[in-house]
């Protein structure tokens, strides 16, 4: 009978191989150093920036859109920061993260841990990717915009110039000087090497008055 049950672990470990050694990688490295950003987290730094940002967006109309919800940790955080009445839009397709769910498993522990916001109205979580949910904007032109899903160089590059089109008034994001993404390179072409101000790794450019 044992013999079976670890049979059947070794083919289920075998069938979900990909995600495993994904789980077993975040292990390692939250076992070697636990402060390590492995899920996607804020340092103290990130979070008293972003939460200054937020405070700032409390002037300005409109919704706050925050593209890479990942667990909804973050989104928490955006959504106790507003302002009475300003909803937040966070946009995620899912196809990421650090354990190597299945995005049907990611989506529902992230529905789980937004219940409260969602059940309350003051989050709406738009699933599907970032291209999709700028094609099909409609609605009012966000006071913030955080960007923290695609770090690659183009889709920052992509996802700053839709915010600028839109009239964005504060526009930022996360990783900042992270050298393994693409964020600082499509954030100084867009802006300008230094026309950005950096806090931790949360870098922000607001509209001029």
């Amino acid at each position: 009978m044992m013999l079976l049950h670890k049979l059947a672990q070794l083919r289920r470990a075998f069938k979900w191989r990909k995600q495993v050694a994904q789980a077993v990688s975040t292990q390692l490295s939250l076992l070697e150093d636990p402060d390590a950003l492995v899920l996607g987290n804020l340092t103290p730094a990130d979070e008293a920036r972003l939460e200054e940002l937020v405070a700032a967006a409390a002037a300005h109309e409109g919704p706050i859109v925050e593209f890479g919800t990942l667990f909804g940790i973050t989104t928490r955080l955006i959504a106790a920061a507003a302002r009475p009445g300003q909803r937040v839009i966070t946009i995620d397709n899912f196809s990421w993260n650090p354990f190597g769910l299945p995005p049907a498993v990611q989506e529902r522990f992230a529905r789980g841990v937004l219940r409260t916001e969602l059940a309350e109205g003051r989050v709406e979580l738009w699933v599907g990717d970032s291209a999709a949910y700028r094609s099909a904007d409609r609605g009012p032109v966000p006071a913030l915009v955080f960007l923290d899903a695609d770090h690659s160089y183009a889709a920052v590059r992509d996802e700053i110039a839709w915010a600028r089109r839109r009239g964005v008034p504060i526009i930022c994001g996360h990783d900042y000087g992270v050298a393994r993404f693409g964020v600082t390179r499509g954030v100084d072409e867009a802006f300008g090497s230094g026309a950005v101000t950096v806090g931790g790794t949360v870098w922000s450019w607001e509209r001029p008055a």
